[in-house]
């Protein structure tokens, strides 16, 4: 299982909230979200092995190495590096933008993915959080409008023929609105289920 995850480096995250909070606020928001992403699927936590496939470098990707596996993901676009993974043999692949996202919800793509050729993740922004597959299936990463509301309809319409598995629909943390409605959910949880993370 990978976790697809971007270096926090200021300005290199979560561009579109920064437009609302600030690249700063924006920057911790991220640095927050991989720390509870990490905490939620460590080792241990889910029938998979998890493993980080990180874009760029930075103090916390040399913290990361100390407790999982971390590769580089390759030059392109989000289609190309997830088609990497998936030939690489990956059967999962999440981010960390979405903070209902559970070791429970991987675990059933996995159990989705024993009838099913694709599973899929729906998020509410017309996005995906997860996508799972046995084998890859390169056409569901072809001419796909990435960072759109279209994603998941078009990689359903790319598809087509296939055995697709849906789990319920989740939120990713895209925007002002969402940080104030993950920052609600956090004031209603024990301090101690919210991790924090510190550069290095």
């Amino acid at each position: 299982m990978a976790i697809f995850a971007r270096a926090p480096v200021l300005g290199r995250v979560k561009t579109r909230l920064a437009k609302d909070v600030g690249a700063e606020a924006a920057l911790a928001a991220y640095r927050r979200l991989v720390a509870l992403t990490l905490a939620r699927l460590a080792p241990g936590s889910g029938c998979f092995a998890p493993e980080i496939w990180v874009d760029g470098d930075s103090a916390e990707v040399a913290s990361w190495r100390r407790r999982f596996p971390v590769f580089a993901q390759p030059q392109g676009d989000i289609g190309v590096r997830m088609s990497a993974a998936f030939a690489s043999g990956v059967e999962v692949i999440v981010g960390c933008d979405a903070p209902s996202l559970t070791a429970a919800y991987v675990d059933q793509a996995l159990a989705a993915l024993r009838n099913a050729d694709l599973v899929l993740g729906p998020a509410e922004d017309g996005g995906y959080c997860l996508i799972a597959m046995r084998e890859l299936q390169q056409r569901v990463f072809v001419d796909i409008p990435w960072s759109s509301g279209a994603v998941l309809s078009e990689t359903l319409n790319a598809a087509k023929g296939l055995a697709v598995a849906t789990l319920e629909q989740l939120w990713d943390v895209d925007d002002g609105d969402d940080l104030q409605r993950w920052q609600a959910m956090c004031e209603a949880l024990p301090q101690r289920n919210i991790p924090r993370s510190s550069p290095g």
